[in-house]
């Protein structure tokens, strides 16, 4: 798998890099929250509604335990903040994988939905894993009556393994919910998504301890010598 997938993560290594210092780039980040070792914070964009969020936290876990969990799109209801349903619609190995999610919302807010299309870039230089999603058009999942399609959704989730078996995450979501949604509604919920969904991804890690040995066998190169080194010696 990795002969074959090297030249495609360089690439994808190259288009995220560029993706993100435009993307995310000028304006300051303020701390609005820190509960249960979770930092968030957030950006103003102008002339938007809602600013940028990002959580940051350290987990005891191995880094690509917890890939193989955000690889799991169908167990992603399971941990991701609000998720009600969540599928695979498409993939191409273990690089990019394109899913669906959908969030529950409270009376009489409709709930939201859409389509993510997800690239891995790795930098063992740094030991860093970056997920980069952004939501996508797809005839495989139409939209749904009564259900709000998301019209815009960017952000990543950046693995970084301390130790083999500690690893700091940083998760970025910048999303515009579409609509008729009051903004104080849409920036709690913006806020309380990192807070929430970084919370339970250390406990699904904790849930999952020894799951998913076929994929990290893959991606560890414990086990598979042409695999990148991501871990630190």
């Amino acid at each position: 798998m990795w002969k074959h997938s090297r030249a495609c993560l360089v690439v994808t290594t190259i288009c995220v890099v560029l993706i993100s210092t435009h993307a995310f780039a000028g304006g300051s980040w303020e701390v609005v929250r820190k509960e249960a070792g979770i930092t968030v914070l957030q950006k103003d964009v102008p002339g938007r509604g809602l600013p940028i969020f990002k959580g940051r936290t350290v987990i005891h876990a191995n880094i690509y335990a917890l890939l193989a969990i955000l690889q799991d799109v169908a167990q992603h209801k399971k941990w991701m903040h609000a998720v009600s349903e969540s599928m695979e619609v498409d993939r191409d190995g273990d690089v990019l994988v394109t899913s669906y999610n959908r969030t529950e919302a409270p009376w009489p807010v409709s709930d939201r939905d859409v389509v993510i299309e997800s690239r891995i870039s790795l930098d063992p230089k740094t030991h860093t894993i970056l997920v980069k999603f952004r939501s996508v058009t797809t005839s495989k999942k139409p939209e749904v009556d009564g259900v709000v399609r998301v019209p815009r959704l960017t952000g990543y989730y950046k693995f970084t393994a301390l130790t083999v078996s500690k690893t700091r995450v940083e998760y970025l979501v910048d999303v515009d919910p579409g609509g008729s949604l009051p903004d104080f509604i849409a920036r709690e919920a913006s806020q309380d998504t990192p807070v929430n969904s970084l919370r339970n991804l250390r406990r699904r890690a904790g849930e999952t301890v020894g799951d998913y040995k076929a994929f990290r066998d893959r991606w560890d190169p414990a086990v598979n010598a042409d695999a990148p080194r991501i871990v630190p010696q």
